[in-house]
């Protein structure tokens, strides 16, 4: 499906346990009524789609495309959801106190500075005051960039609460789902593929 060939996933990194965990860069939402209420958040949401009897009561979001956020009030419910599941909460017990005020972002794909700054402010929304980023600019020193992110707290000589890595385990699907805009662009500029993809 084209749509869920541009999302992200989405990683997050815990520093006190050091432990990973991903989830799919998608939200559902139920119509009820006037309303729409959040029917699923990540992996989820993939299954729920793929089985609903009931489709056209349902709306699919993908809120971060190709790395970029594109519906920023669905983006805060998902970062959200996997903040609450994989860092704020211990042994299904909340956690009263963040570790740090300070997280870290990674972003694989290029990003305007409009774009870093719908970031930066969304996860000062969610309460951390310092934003720390790893860009596709980043010169990581020869690392991966799995090791720059547990030797982040080691290289600012500070402790991080978390890193939140906006990724894509898939690039077949970013190529498939941009070749794919590629062509409708084509289509209305006038423009056959052939004269320019040779």
């Amino acid at each position: 499906m084209e749509l869920l060939d541009s999302a992200v996933d989405i990683k997050v990194y815990n520093y006190s346990d050091r432990t990973v965990h991903s989830e799919k860069g998608l939200v559902l939402f139920k119509k009820e009524k006037d309303n729409f209420i959040v029917a699923g958040i990540g992996e989820e949401c993939e299954r729920y789609w793929m089985d609903l009897s009931d489709p056209e009561n349902y709306v699919l979001v993908v809120p971060i495309s190709l790395g970029v956020i594109i519906d920023y009030p669905v983006a805060e419910k998902l970062l959200k959801y996997m903040l609450s599941k994989y860092i704020f909460t211990v042994n299904g017990k909340k956690k009263l106190l963040k570790r740090a005020s300070r997280v870290l972002l990674v972003l694989h794909e290029p990003c305007s500075p409009i774009d870093l700054r719908a970031y930066e402010d969304l996860l000062m929304l969610l309460g951390y005051k310092n934003v720390h980023m790893i860009t596709s600019k980043t010169d990581l020193g020869g690392l991966t960039v799995e090791e720059a992110i547990w030797k982040m707290e080691e290289t600012q000589g500070k402790k991080f609460d978390c890193a939140i890595e906006i990724t894509k385990n898939n690039h077949f699907e970013y190529a498939k789902y941009s070749y794919e805009k590629l062509l409708d662009d084509f289509k209305r500029w006038g423009v056959e593929a052939s004269e320019i993809i040779k």
